[in-house]
C-alpha cells in the first residue's frame, strides 16, 4: 500500500542533496533563496559543491549525504540540487528500506528516477518530478513557478490534480498507480535488483536530447523483456531535444516512435503531458494513484492515500 505525498510547511528545513552531476555554487544559490522566499530552511549536504570529473564528489562522499538527508528528523524534505548522471552508482550502498519508511518528501527529475525507481521495489514511492534547486533561480524560468510551489505545499484542491487537453493515441479508461521518468534511467535498472514491477501501473516516459532511433532502441529493448507487458496505460510527456540532426523533418518524430509502442499497454495512452525537461514544465506527483480517462484526454493525480 503506498503512502500519502508528505507536503511541506513554511518554516520547514529541507535538505539538498547532488547525488548525480556537480553543482555550479551562484545557481544553487539563488535556487536556496527562491526556496527561502517561501519559508523553506534549505540545507546543503556536506558535501555539496564537491566535483569529481562529471560526478558531485566521490560515490561514498554522495551516497552518505543522500542517507544523512533522509535520516535527518530535522529536516522534511531532501532536494536534488540538480541532476546529471551518477544516482545508479549509489544504489548498492544505500539502505533503501530506511530511505522508504522516512516520510521524506523527494523532489526531483532526471537521474532522480534512479533512486524513485529503487524505492519503488516493494510499493509505489510518491515523490515529486519536479526541478532542481539549481534551476529555480534561472531567469527566463524553464519551469512552472506556481506548479512547483502548490505541489511543494500540497495546495492541489481535494487532494486532486487534474490535467486536460492531452492527446489521445489510445483510447480508454484506467486507475492504478503511476511510475516512471526519464526512459533512459528505466531501461538502465532493467534486469537489476533495483527495478519496480509495472505490471498494473500507469507508466510515464520522458526524455531528454536522444534522437528517435535511440528511443525505438530503449523501448525495444524494454518490449523484448517483458516489461511492457501489462502496463494499465502510457502517459508521454515531454520529449525535449529528441530529433534528428541530421534527417530534419525525415522519418518518424520521437512521440511518433513512443506512440507506436501503444498496443504494448492494456489501456489508454496519452501524449502532450508537459513534465520532463522542457521548458514550462510542470511539476505532478509519481507514486500515487491516477485515473486517467483516454476519451477525455485527462489524467488526475491523487496526493492521498
Amino acid at each position: 500500500m503506498s503512502r500519502a505525498l508528505p507536503r511541506l510547511r513554511p518554516g520547514d528545513a529541507v535538505s539538498i542533496v547532488t547525488p548525480a552531476g556537480p553543482v555550479e555554487s551562484d545557481r544553487l544559490q539563488r535556487g536556496m533563496r527562491v526556496l527561502e522566499g517561501w519559508g523553506l530552511r534549505p540545507r546543503p549536504g556536506r558535501h555539496v559543491g564537491r566535483r569529481d570529473g562529471y560526478l558531485a564528489g566521490s560515490d561514498a562522499e554522495r551516497a552518505a549525504d543522500l542517507a544523512a538527508a533522509f535520516d535527518d528528523p530535522d529536516t522534511r524534505a531532501v532536494l536534488y540540487a540538480r541532476g546529471g548522471y551518477g544516482t545508479t552508482r549509489l544504489l548498492p550502498d544505500l539502505p533503501l528500506e530506511a530511505l522508504g519508511r522516512s516520510g521524506k518528501l523527494l523532489v526531483g527529475y532526471s537521474d532522480l528516477t534512479a533512486l524513485s525507481l529503487a524505492l519503488s521495489r516493494d510499493a509505489p514511492f510518491p515523490h515529486l518530478y519536479g526541478p532542481s534547486v539549481a534551476e529555480l533561480g534561472d531567469e527566463p524560468p524553464t519551469y512552472d513557478a506556481e506548479s512547483f510551489r502548490a505541489a511543494l505545499f500540497g495546495e492541489s484542491s481535494g487532494g486532486r490534480l487534474q490535467i486536460d487537453g492531452l492527446r489521445t493515441v489510445r483510447a480508454g479508461r484506467a486507475e492504478g498507480f503511476i511510475v516512471g521518468g526519464c526512459l533512459s534511467l528505466i531501461v538502465a535498472l532493467t534486469g537489476t535488483p533495483f527495478e519496480p514491477p509495472l505490471q498494473g501501473r500507469l507508466l510515464f516516459l520522458e526524455e531528454v536530447d536522444e534522437e528517435p532511433y535511440r528511443l525505438d532502441r530503449m523501448l525495444t529493448h524494454l518490449a523484448s523483456a517483458g516489461r511492457l507487458d501489462g502496463v494499465a496505460g502510457l502517459l508521454i510527456g515531454q520529449l525535449a531535444g529528441c530529433r534528428s540532426p541530421s534527417d530534419a523533418g525525415a522519418g518518424p518524430t520521437a512521440e511518433q516512435v513512443v506512440a507506436s509502442f501503444a498496443d504494448r499497454s492494456e489501456g489508454p495512452v496519452l501524449a502532450g503531458l508537459k513534465v520532463g525537461h522542457g521548458v514550462g514544465r510542470l511539476t505532478v506527483p509519481l507514486g500515487v494513484r491516477v485515473e486517467v480517462d483516454g476519451d477525455a484526454g485527462a489524467v488526475t493525480f491523487h496526493t492521498s492515500r
